[in-house]
């Protein structure tokens, strides 16, 4: 087998235009990857995106969307071009919400991890699915005043799911000005096998300044890392797109000497 088709069978596509190449062919098989920002940064949009790049491969996924209806999701993704409510009625997409399940668990006692990666492996295994999107994970841990609960739960969350699903998983968790909330953040960070942090802010490129969308690869297993901040933009008919100019080319933070 030659050594590309290796690799490209242990990558799965982020479905970003651009970011491919930047992480050795995609996300790792099968493990876990943190999408990481504050509110408004496009995590909901990304995590979609990466299940209907799925799609068009013929891999069938899941979204658990924790914070937000799963009708809104399917709404708000019908912008970009993608035909989900085709996938959802081919069931090539399931989209769950969360909250009943959770809520009911939390009227009994905490959340135990195994019973959430067993319920969700239930929910894979009978959408055949090969990509997981938890949106918004935070939710599902136990009060941030337990660290220590907090990141066992976190711990035994993600090994779980890597153990008895055959999915490659992608967890968003929503930041405050660049800062981790709570401790699920900075666990799920040590914890998974990639992290893409999301920002919307000032940045100063080679040639203007603005407010800009940016992409920071923090960590990829089993790939190089990239570690200069790229541009990116949401674009209707289209999702997340790494601009072109910057796949090649890093952007120079302002009073660089670089």
């Amino acid at each position: 087998m030659a050594r590309g088709a290796a690799a490209s069978q242990s990558r799965v596509s982020s479905g970003v235009t651009g970011l491919d190449e930047l992480v050795g062919g995609g996300f790792p098989l099968n493990r876990t990857v943190l999408v990481c920002g504050d509110i408004g940064t496009g995590k909901t949009t990304f995590g979609l995106q990466f299940l209907m790049a799925g799609v068009a491969r013929g891999d069938a996924g899941v979204m658990v969307s924790v914070d937000e209806k799963p009708q809104h999701v399917i709404e708000d993704a019908r912008r970009f071009g993608w035909d989900v409510d085709g996938a959802v009625e081919r069931r090539q997409l399931t989209v769950l919400d969360a909250s009943p399940f959770f809520m009911a668990l939390r009227d009994k006692s905490a959340l135990d991890a195994r019973h959430v990666a067993s319920d969700l492996a239930q929910q894979v295994r009978h959408a055949a699915a090969s990509r997981l999107v938890i949106d918004g994970v935070t939710s599902l841990a136990p009060a941030a005043s337990d660290a220590a609960a907090t990141e066992d739960f976190i711990r035994s969350l993600i090994l779980s799911l890597e153990d008895n699903l055959e999915c490659t998983t992608i967890l968003t968790i929503r930041t405050a000005a660049g800062a981790h909330t709570s401790v699920v953040g900075s666990s799920a960070e040590r914890l998974t096998s990639g992290v893409i942090e999301l920002k919307v802010g000032p940045v100063a490129d080679l040639e203007e300044l603005g407010r800009k969308r940016s992409l920071l690869i923090r960590k990829m297993r089993g790939a190089p890392t990239d570690i200069d901040e790229r541009q990116f933009d949401i674009i209707d008919g289209c999702g997340l797109k790494l601009l072109e100019a910057h796949i090649n080319r890093r952007l120079i933070p302002k009073g660089s000497n670089v």
